[in-house]
């Protein structure tokens, strides 16, 4: 099984499936009784592919979720730079709180080993 991939896993299952089909007098035969096997196996197959269903189903509540998480803060981060851009025109760009709150919102650079090792 290693090395399968899915469609491949399931390709074999289904083929099998046939095979045991076309063969089951041929195999009853022989002392195997394939019925409860492919009744079995069709089972199981109609499980995996339920289950891939609710996969794909939560992969895109998944998408739809960060999509929605990510527009709903962009919203917030754009009214938060308005209020900046409201309180740097009440007071003045060179006001020391405008400053310190345009501070903020400059990324953060990574430390260097030097600022690292001074904080431990």
């Amino acid at each position: 099984m290693a090395g399968m991939n899915e469609a491949k896993k399931r390709d074999f299952v289904s083929q099998l499936i046939v095979i045991l089909e076309q063969n089951t007098q041929l195999l009853t035969d022989k002392g195997f009784d394939p019925t409860a096997k492919i009744t079995q196996l069709q089972t199981e197959l109609a499980a995996a592919d339920d289950a891939e269903g609710r996969q794909r189903e939560a992969m895109a509540a998944a998408k739809d979720a960060t999509q929605l998480a990510n527009s709903t803060l962009d919203a917030a981060y754009t009214d938060g730079s308005a209020t900046v851009d409201l309180i740097t025109g009440l007071l003045g760009k060179n006001n020391n709180l405008v400053l310190e709150i345009k501070k903020i919102r400059k990324p953060t650079k990574p430390k260097t080993k030097t600022e690292a090792e001074a904080e431990a």
